[in-house]
């Protein structure tokens, strides 16, 4: 395997060491059914998220048994079951919903077999997740990518912003594999060109939930007409409602999934650190956001947060990236998190949560964290 690079928290590899016990013998992981939501899943998303930690532990470690499970894991990935008609992964079963999950369920998928490939150093899965990846047709004037269903009828665009933003992080990380065709990286930096006027930002910087390209009445109208059922307008009228109740809701949303975006502004931060995005008004706003005492003090009563988006993981991994916090505030963040939901007599998030099988596997998101130690549940020499 490749040299070692994130240095994993020691509570990280606690919960993986239990959750081996649950691997089926064709490598999957039990499903949850996406929090609130309430959407009874497949075991794609969680057997995607475990696969994560499993080849970073491995990396990490050595531990034959977490490259055992990687590969395990990554084989069902690769399986009929989860990609049943060879285009998309099969992600979700719900009346009236696609079964991919938009472009967030095959982000989460794509991105567990680009590390994979990596850790593990497997061509294959680099190969799949590739294959999956450029079958998302991307517009060329927005940047933005339509859904794909897994008899692989095209879709029209994924209206939601942070499933759009998550499948160009997703594609940053394969783009970062020497066997990644050149065009991955060519389409993700397409996004990244795009996104001062695909993202839209309240006055405090918090990042609007719908998809809704700012200050662009053209573009608007490009993707209306490139939205051959016209879904994506509707997106726009309804999130435009003047409804005070409507717009509270829009609001209390995105506060929920503020630290779900920037985590994946901080994985694109890592791969693209050059891009004049990051030095842009709007980046340094929804930054100051992520650090404010009004976010702190109202993620944690939010049912979108630490509950099913694990904020407690998401804000150290981006303070970390882009250098913003001190060691005390993302000690804290982590620590609020394990205090409200981890079980250490489970080995499980499985406190205070509607999901704790999709809570526990996105233990995953706190893998990447390198620097932040939590008193009494990471080694102080980690």
């Amino acid at each position: 395997m490749s040299a070692m690079s994130d240095q994993c928290p020691e509570f990280v590899e606690r919960i993986a060491a239990a959750a081996l016990a649950e691997i089926d013998s064709d490598g999957r992981m039990p499903a949850g059914h996406n929090g609130l939501y309430q959407d009874p899943e497949t075991s794609a998303r969680n057997t995607s998220h475990w696969l994560v930690t499993f080849a970073k532990l491995a990396e990490q470690t050595g531990d034959s048994q977490f490259e055992s499970a990687a590969h395990s894991t990554a084989s069902f990935l690769q399986s009929d079951t989860a990609r049943p008609n060879g285009a998309t992964f099969h992600h979700r079963n719900i009346e009236g919903k696609d079964h991919c999950n938009g472009l967030i369920g095959q982000a989460w998928t794509i991105e567990a077999l680009a590390v994979a490939a990596r850790t593990l150093e497997r061509e294959d899965l680099a190969n799949l997740a590739q294959d999956v990846f450029l079958a998302h047709p991307q517009d060329d004037r927005t940047g933005l990518w339509k859904r794909v269903e897994i008899d692989g009828r095209v879709l029209p665009f994924d209206a939601t912003f942070n499933h759009q933003l998550w499948f160009a992080a997703a594609g940053g990380i394969l783009a970062g594999l020497p066997w990644t065709d050149p065009r991955v990286d060519d389409r993700v930096r397409k996004h990244l060109n795009e996104l001062e006027t695909n993202l839209r930002l309240y006055d405090d910087g918090l990042i609007f939930h719908p998809l809704k390209p700012s200050r662009s009445l053209r573009r608007y109208a490009h993707l209306i007409r490139a939205d051959e059922r016209g879904r994506i307008g509707l997106t726009f009228l309804t999130s435009s409602v003047p409804l005070p109740s409507r717009q509270r809701q829009l609001r209390w949303k995105a506060i929920g999934y503020h630290a779900f975006n920037v985590y994946a502004f901080a994985l694109l931060r890592r791969r693209y650190p050059e891009h004049p995005f990051w030095d842009t008004d709007v980046c340094e706003r929804l930054l100051a956001y992520l650090t404010s005492s009004e976010y702190a003090t109202t993620v944690w009563d939010n049912e979108y947060g630490s509950p099913y988006n694990p904020v407690g993981f998401e804000v150290p991994f981006a303070m970390e990236v882009f250098d913003i916090g001190s060691d005390s505030e993302r000690t804290e963040w982590l620590t609020g998190q394990l205090e409200r939901h981890y079980n250490d007599e489970t080995e499980r998030l499985d406190r205070n949560t509607e999901d704790p099988v999709t809570l526990t596997a996105r233990v995953y998101q706190a893998a990447r964290l390198t620097e932040t130690t939590v008193d009494g549940i990471t080694d102080d020499d980690d």
